[in-house]
C-alpha cells in the first residue's frame, strides 16, 4: 500500500515533463458555449449592413421620386463694395447708323451728314463724284481705303466757279470689293462704305447742320473685309534717311500698325508723327518690345531720329493712299 501511494507522484511527474517537450506554438480553438468569435460577430454585423442598404431603393417609394422635382436653394448676388479707380469709365459703343440716301436733280445723291455713314453705290466700269463742300480742303495722304478692295481714288481739287468745291473721284475694278472709304478734310472727318453692286450714285453730297459730329461712324465690317483685316498687310514703303535702327518691317493688322526695329535700334527712340489719317492730341502709339504699335491704320508718316542731324524716314501705305 505504501509502494502504490509512492508510485502516485512519480507518474505526475513524468506526465508534466511529457508535456514539456510538446509544441506549444500551434493555436488551439476552443469552443465555448454562449461566448460567440468576435471575428465572426463583426462579419455577420457588416453582411447585415449590407443587406439593409441593398435593399433600400426597394423599400422606397421610387416613382414618387422620380416625378417629384428637387428642391433647389435660391441664389443670391454677391455684391461688392465699390472700388476706387483713376480708370475712366466708358459708355457702351453704339450700333453705328446708316445714313438714307435721298434722290436729287440731275442724278445727284444727298446724304445728311449728321445721320450716319453713307452707302455709296457704284458698279464696275462706273465714275462716281463724292462731292465736298463748298470751302473744304484736304491735306495730302488723308484720304484712304483698303488698296486690296479693288478701288481707285483720286482726290480732285477744287478751281472756282462751280468747280470751287473740292472731290473725290471714285473707280472700282472688276473685282472690287465692299470697303470703307475715310476722308479728313480742314472741317470734319468723311466715313463712307463703298459698294460695288447695285444702281451707281454718279455723284453724291452732303447736306450739313450747325449740330453735326465731327466725324461719322464707322459702318459694321463686311465678311470680305473682316478677312482683311485678320491678314496681316505689309503694302508699305519707306524713303529718306537710312539710319542703323531703320525699321525692318511694317505692316497692318486689324485696326493697328506695326513697326518693328531691329536689334537695339528701339533704344533710339525715334519720334513718330503720324500724318495720316489725322489725329488730335497726343500720337495713339506704345512700344512693346521691339516695336512701336499705333493704334490707327497708318497710310503715311514720319520717323524723326535724336541724332544731331535728325534723320527722317517717311512711311507710306501702298505707296499711294
Amino acid at each position: 500500500m505504501k509502494n502504490a501511494l509512492f508510485m502516485l507522484p512519480l507518474v505526475g511527474l513524468a506526465a508534466l515533463s511529457g508535456c514539456a517537450g510538446a509544441n506549444t506554438e500551434t493555436p488551439v480553438t476552443v469552443d465555448v458555449p454562449g461566448m460567440p468569435s468576435p471575428e465572426l460577430a463583426l462579419q455577420k454585423s457588416l453582411d447585415r449592413i449590407n443587406s439593409f442598404l441593398g435593399s433600400l431603393n426597394q423599400r422606397i417609394d421610387t416613382p414618387a421620386r422620380q416625378t417629384t422635382a428637387l428642391a433647389v436653394t435660391p441664389s443670391h448676388p454677391i455684391t461688392l463694395a465699390p472700388q476706387p479707380s483713376s480708370l475712366p469709365v466708358t459708355p457702351p459703343a453704339t450700333a453705328a447708323h446708316e445714313a438714307n440716301p435721298l434722290p436729287g436733280r440731275a442724278g445727284l445723291t444727298w446724304f445728311a451728314y449728321g445721320e450716319g455713314y453713307a452707302r455709296i453705290h457704284c458698279a464696275n466700269g462706273a465714275l462716281c463724284i463724292l462731292r465736298l463742300q463748298p470751302g473744304e480742303t484736304v491735306e495730302e495722304g488723308a484720304l484712304s481705303v483698303e488698296p486690296r478692295a479693288g478701288w481707285r481714288t483720286d482726290l480732285v481739287r477744287g478751281t472756282r466757279g462751280i468747280h470751287a468745291a473740292w472731290a473725290v473721284a471714285l473707280t472700282p475694278g472688276p473685282s472690287a470689293q465692299q470697303s470703307v472709304l475715310h476722308l479728313a478734310t480742314s472741317r470734319r472727318a468723311y466715313v463712307a462704305l463703298l459698294d460695288p453692286t447695285g444702281p451707281s450714285m454718279k455723284s453724291v453730297a452732303f447736306s450739313y447742320a450747325s449740330t453735326d459730329p465731327q466725324i461719322q461712324p464707322e459702318p459694321p465690317p463686311s465678311p470680305e473685309a473682316l478677312a482683311r483685316l485678320n491678314t496681316p498687310d505689309f503694302n508699305f514703303q519707306m524713303t529718306g534717311a537710312s539710319p542703323s535702327w531703320k525699321p525692318l518691317r511694317i505692316y497692318r493688322e486689324g485696326a493697328h500698325t506695326y513697326i518693328q526695329f531691329p536689334p537695339g535700334g528701339i533704344n533710339h527712340a525715334p519720334r513718330l508723327v503720324v500724318l495720316a489719317p489725322s489725329t488730335v492730341g497726343t500720337q495713339p502709339y506704345r512700344t512693346v518690345g521691339d516695336s512701336y504699335v499705333v493704334d490707327l491704320p497708318v497710310s503715311d508718316a514720319l520717323l524723326i531720329g535724336s541724332e544731331p542731324d535728325s534723320p527722317t524716314i517717311r512711311i507710306s501705305h501702298g505707296g499711294k493712299a
